[in-house]
């Protein structure tokens, strides 16, 4: 075998498919609260105002139908209203992982049920952790803590647009 010397540069990509949702039909799941209440609870801001701005926001996008694009924009819009963390925030940003050879997000208007998608890669994570405790460090941890709070915030969602009453109710009273 010869060993032939080169200047190239070896050329490495960075490109990932979209993660693909084992259970795209899913639409409630442990994160889904119960009630009016304890939904409200998640989605809890500070002043009433914050509150009816969210609201009005949020009404129009489906947790089970939703592009990167449009996760991106619920995601700020969350954590610019205090109610999800940095961590989760970049679970937002990423929608479905799909990235071109340079790492740059691609098809960030194709739609995707993101209850699921947020579900299943805290499964996935959380048999990572187990499969490797050495990696259970203070920032995986923080990462995986952002995924909870991703997937309550997700829940919360989608229990108000699949609730039978017309509109997205949240107790006001400060």
């Amino acid at each position: 075998m010869a060993i032939v010397p080169t200047t190239d540069l070896i050329q490495r990509s960075k490109a990932t498919s979209a993660y693909l949702i084992k259970n795209p039909g899913e639409v409630k799941n442990a994160f889904t609260p119960p009630d009016e209440s304890k939904a409200a609870d998640v989605l809890k801001t500070g002043t009433q105002k914050e509150i009816t701005e969210l609201k009005i926001f949020l009404k129009d996008y489906d947790m089970s139908s939703i592009s990167t694009d449009e996760l991106k924009k619920v995601g700020r819009r969350l954590y610019d209203s205090g109610v999800i963390d940095v961590e989760a925030f970049g679970m937002f940003i990423a929608g479905d992982l799909a990235n071109d050879e340079k790492g740059r997000p691609t098809n960030t208007h194709v739609k995707f049920n993101a209850i699921a998608l947020f579900n299943e890669r805290l499964k996935d994570y959380d048999n990572f952790l187990i499969d490797n405790p050495k990696l259970a460090t203070q920032d995986n941890l923080a990462w995986r803590r952002g995924m909870l709070i991703a997937n309550q915030a997700v829940g919360a969602l989608a229990y108000f647009a699949n609730a039978s009453h017309d509109k997205f109710s949240i107790d006001e009273q400060v």
